[in-house]
């Protein structure tokens, strides 16, 4: 197996454990239970959530943006190149 290979196959390991360990903290914590949650505790609970789904939800369109564009970038190509050859673009 070439050392670069292992390198990347550690990290991906070391990502899933670190990954898998910092999301069950909250668990063993009263504290994140929202069952226990009351008043500004309750609302604390509810910023963080709201916040985590905004994050997930900017990767996901920051993503689909992405390859929106190289879609719009290459129709926009075939409209240039059919309206140098004279054809009809509507």
């Amino acid at each position: 197996m070439e050392p670069q290979l292992g390198v990347k196959i550690g990290c991906f390991f070391a990502l899933l454990i670190l990954t898998l360990v910092c999301g069950l903290i909250p668990i063993c914590f009263k504290w994140f239970q929202i069952d226990a949650a009351t008043g500004r505790h309750r609302r604390v609970l509810s910023l963080l959530g709201c916040t985590s789904a905004g994050v997930f939800l900017g990767a996901g369109l920051m993503h689909m943006t992405a390859e929106a564009l190289e879609g719009i970038d290459s129709e926009i190509q075939k409209f240039k190149m059919q309206d140098r050859k004279g054809g009809k673009c509507f």
